[in-house]
């Protein structure tokens, strides 16, 4: 990869002498830029600001110009980072020292561009760690945020202990042992839980892990609880930190749960509630498990049957929820008689199922899809009042060398499912190429480049848009605005395998403009067409330090005669606690123009409700997290009653994203959330078409 070039303000100097400052950075192989301005406050200060990227000033040193307190007050209040060189005429030891006491990180004599290179060079050095340092403190805080949000919902009894005594515990240990509440746990010797008749051994332990901070270790022992009655419990201590300070991690496991509610705690995690089905995320696991095998092992290659029923949005429209559900345990039960011992059949979506299979064979495998899609299309279902002929299309994929995670193998065969249902439904297709084998990361990761950069030169992304729908009688027509990459084949790309690598080449906020465009344009169409619908639209962390977004914005809305008051921008919730001055300031430059603003994935910081007050708010969107296993969590319904109530209270609308099943929608509704988006409503779509009247 070519060096990055490095970006150059000058203050005071002459474009003679700059440009040598140039010609010795790239006589060594470092390409550079440089901006000059007159030693004046004001224009150095516009010079700050209108840079997005700056590296490095180079300051002049005249007796009569702009002062040095001056200019350290312009880049403190502005850009305090960037470190400053200075130049003169005459250099002396004193001069240096009474300038670096100010701040500047050296001084040069003025014709001297061999000793200005090796310090132009040094100091870029500095800041490239320091922003790499800045980047990964960001990463690790937002790490322990969810880390410690993980630990607080885990359902494991996790305690943190410093040479024998808790520090903290989360509620899940606090019930184990029958405490009310952390403040019962602080300075408590973890002793104190462990049975009598165990303290010698466990004390040898502790003596053991003291000596050895870094060992991680399990045991077996008698747990004592504050009621006096004992219990079989597993102990693993791994070592960890809080507030930078080394402590131990304990995970407690009562070991006197029956096999029996073992088994229905493992069953009710990987089944779907409604079929009884295996669900989406068992199936993901051993698409994972098959991927992992395929990579070690090279053998045994397995098939991937990807089966979506047709128009299955337009029958449950007609037929209502109860019936269309009894249509979905039809299929169920047909598919079930179809397939062998070996195969792997799930509930992957609303109305998609998919089977993972031991065939090998192109032959074998076109038969059973077949198969399928003639069971399914000669069923007649009786809903009552007539009679429902569904069909199905179906995708069909082999594992291959170049698959890497299960992720690659459902992305590969949903792709090939929708060839089928181009054909108009009740079709198979089955996948002609193998994932691209790829030898290294680096490789794969070149070609996605280049097909980003021809997508930004060809206009080759796509916007696509899935409903946002009221649980409580609000028909205001809102979709939330996703993104997909159009391949050679335009066949589309998920923005979870192409936006980290847009983001890896600095060009977010570059997608961002263009998603926010086309948005606003499709939006006023749709509006001059009669439709009331408005959009959700992401803008990243990366787009945030662009001062000149909002006015953007204005010149789109005004492009294409949209009102602001039709937009809701959405903000990633953590990165909008890492850009919250600049958050700020756009919120309320958007309220001014009428639009709306949203955080997305909320709840898994720390204190994720120290947010809510802190700019202009119309809507939440909890992160997809909180529907994991709903219905049987209840620490995770009241989590999620307890932070919608507090939300409310503001006036601050809710929406619950992944939503994939009929079973959380009791739930949500009880809760008192405002509004649910996920699969289970629609998939993502190219048209804008759903229909919000449908009970």
């Amino acid at each position: 990869m070519p060096n990055e070039a490095i970006e150059l303000l000058v203050v005071g100097n002459t474009i003679p002498e700059i440009e040598a400052y140039l010609d010795a950075l790239r006589n060594n192989g470092k390409p550079a830029h440089a901006t000059r301005v007159d030693h004046d406050a004001d224009l150095l200060g516009a010079a700050l600001k209108g840079k997005k990227h700056l590296d490095l000033l180079i300051f002049s040193v005249e007796s009569d110009a702009l002062s040095t307190t001056q200019l350290f007050a312009l880049i403190g209040a502005i850009n305090p980072t960037i470190p400053v060189i200075a130049v003169a005429d005459d250099v002396n030891d004193e001069l240096r020292l009474e300038l670096m006491e100010q701040g500047v990180t050296d001084l040069v004599q003025r014709k001297n561009y061999a000793h200005l290179l090796q310090v132009v060079l040094r100091e870029h050095t500095h800041l490239s760690v320091l922003r790499r340092l800045q980047r990964v403190e960001r990463q690790l805080e937002e790490a322990e945020e969810r880390c410690d949000a993980l630990t607080e919902s885990s359902r494991d009894s996790i305690a943190y202990v410093h040479e024998g005594m808790h520090v903290t515990a989360n509620r899940t240990y606090l019930e184990l042992f029958g405490l009310a509440g952390e403040e019962e746990i602080e300075g408590l010797p973890i002793l104190d839980m462990i049975a009598p008749s165990e303290h010698k051994t466990f004390k040898k332990l502790l003596r053991k892990l003291s000596a050895d901070s870094e060992q991680s270790t399990e045991m077996k022992t008698t747990c004592l609880r504050g009621n006096g009655t004992e219990f079989s419990a597993e102990l693993h201590f791994t070592p960890a930190s809080i507030d930078s300070e080394p402590c131990t991690q304990v995970i407690i496991r009562d070991q006197s749960i029956s096999r029996e509610v073992e088994e229905k705690l493992r069953l009710l995690s990987t089944q779907d509630v409604q079929t009884g089905l295996y669900n989406r995320q068992y199936f993901l696991g051993q698409l994972d498990e098959e991927a992992k095998h395929h990579f070690n092992h090279g053998n045994n290659p397995q098939t991937l049957f990807y089966i979506s029923l047709d128009d299955f949005t337009e029958i449950r429209s007609k037929t209502g929820i109860k019936a269309s559900d009894g249509l979905l345990l039809e299929i169920t039960r047909l598919l079930r008689k179809i397939i062998s011992k070996h195969d792997i059949l799930a509930r992957f979506g609303d109305h998609t199922f998919t089977i993972l299979s031991p065939t090998q064979e192109n032959h074998a495998a076109e038969d059973f899809a077949k198969r399928i899609c003639e069971t399914v299309a000669s069923h007649k279902y009786q809903d009552g009042e007539g009679e429902s002929h569904p069909s199905c299309s179906i995708g069909v994929a082999f594992s291959s060398d170049g698959m890497l995670s299960g992720h690659d193998f459902v992305t590969q065969v949903y792709h090939v499912c929708e060839q089928a249902r181009s054909q108009g439904g009740n079709a198979f297709h089955i996948s002609d190429t193998r994932l691209p084998e790829e030898s290294d990361a680096t490789a794969g990761e070149a070609n996605l480049n280049n097909l980003i950069r021809y997508a930004f030169e060809n206009d080759r992304f796509q916007l696509a848009y899935q409903p946002i729908v009221s649980l409580h009688g609000d028909t205001r027509e809102n979709y939330a605005v996703t993104i997909r990459l159009l391949d050679e084949n335009q066949e589309e790309i998920h923005p979870d395998n192409f936006l980290g690598q847009v983001d890896a080449m600095g060009r977010m906020p570059e997608l961002d403009r263009w998603v926010i465009r086309h948005a606003i344009h499709d939006l006023a169409s749709q509006r001059k067409q009669g439709k009331k619908i408005n959009f959700f639209i992401n803008i990243s962390g990366a787009t945030l330090d662009d001062d000149t977004l909002l006015l953007f914005i204005c010149d789109c809305l005004r492009d294409y005669e949209a009102k602001g008051s039709w937009v809701t921008f959405q903000f990633d919730d953590s990165e909008a606690r890492t850009h919250l001055h600049q958050l700020r300031k756009l919120a309320e430059g958007l309220k001014k123009i009428k639009c709306k603003t949203c955080i997305d994935h909320f709840g898994l910081a720390k204190k994720p409700e120290a947010i809510l007050g802190s700019f202009p708010l119309d809507f939440i969107q909890f992160h997809s997290s909180f529907l994991s296993d709903l219905f049987e969590n209840q620490e995770g319904q009241d989590r999620l009653n307890h932070l919608n109530e507090l939300i409310q209270t503001g006036n601050t609308k809710t929406i619950a994203s992944g939503v994939e099943d009929a079973g959380s929608l009791a739930i949500l509704w009880s809760v008192g959330v405002n509004y649910i988006r996920g699969y289970f409503i629609q998939e993502p779509s190219f048209s804008i078409d759903y229909d919000f009247h449908t009970e």
